[in-house]
């Protein structure tokens, strides 16, 4: 982020020592420089409000056209949301230890059933796949960089099999995610390959030797000792 600033006090810092101590001077030129710090304000968004984690509304789409990504309809029921126990779906509060827990808040006029458009966070999840999507060759590697970039995760195995072949992401995905994941084309696949996918927290994962950063078998004794297994996102 480039420094703002700010021209009243860079004005008064500047002016001659004799100066200092006039107040009518330095409060004429406070009030000659309120359109310029306003000015830079807007020079400040101009810069900073341009990129796909920073820009909102209709900054969003014009970064989305950008890269041929609209702002597209998603059915709103796949997707989760905090409700009270009568509410079908709902979700309850949230934890910050665990993503699968918990629904976020809607907005106001945000639709629950039938098609809506996609939210400022969610539309950047489809802006960052259409990234790569634009240049990605269709080889498993380069669907695994994909993955890495999309879900900013550090490790993404991919097991190849004749006619399927099944994703481990190494970070536990929110509900939002996996629903994205599973129900709309985020994701590219391959015309006639079957695909599974699969979470699993990289810090605390069982594997086996030689695997890196795996933890061994637990114990029913001690909690603490060895990892989790993935589990199967559906």
């Amino acid at each position: 982020m480039t420094d703002v600033i700010n021209h009243k006090e860079l004005a008064i810092k500047r002016l001659a020592v004799e100066f200092r101590e006039s107040t009518n001077l330095i409060a004429y030129i406070k009030t000659l420089l309120v359109e310029a710090d306003t000015l830079e304000e807007v020079f400040q968004d101009l810069l900073e409000k341009r990129w796909i984690d920073t820009a909102e509304g209709v900054q969003l789409d014009v970064v989305g056209a950008i890269v041929g990504q609209p702002r597209i309809l998603v059915d709103a029921t796949i997707l989760f949301y905090f409700g009270f126990a009568t509410a079908p779906g709902a979700q309850s509060f949230g934890t910050l230890t665990d993503p699968n827990v918990g629904g976020r808040f809607r907005s106001k006029d945000e639709l629950t059933t039938g098609n809506r458009t996609l939210t400022d966070d969610e539309y950047r999840l489809f802006i960052r796949a259409r990234v790569i999507k634009n240049s990605i060759t269709p080889t498993l590697p380069a669907l695994q960089d994909f993955l890495k970039f999309l879900f900013n995760v550090d490790q993404v195995i991919i097991i190849d099999g004749k006619m399927h072949y099944n994703v481990q992401i190494g970070r536990i995905l929110t509900l939002n995610e996996k629903a994205f994941l599973l129900n709309t084309d985020l994701v590219p696949k391959v015309k006639s390959v079957g695909a599974s996918y699969q979470e699993y927290d990289s810090t605390n994962a069982f594997g086996f030797k030689g695997v890196p950063t795996s933890l061994g078998f637990g114990s029913v004794n001690d909690s603490s000792i060895g990892g989790k297994f993935s589990t199967i996102i559906s």
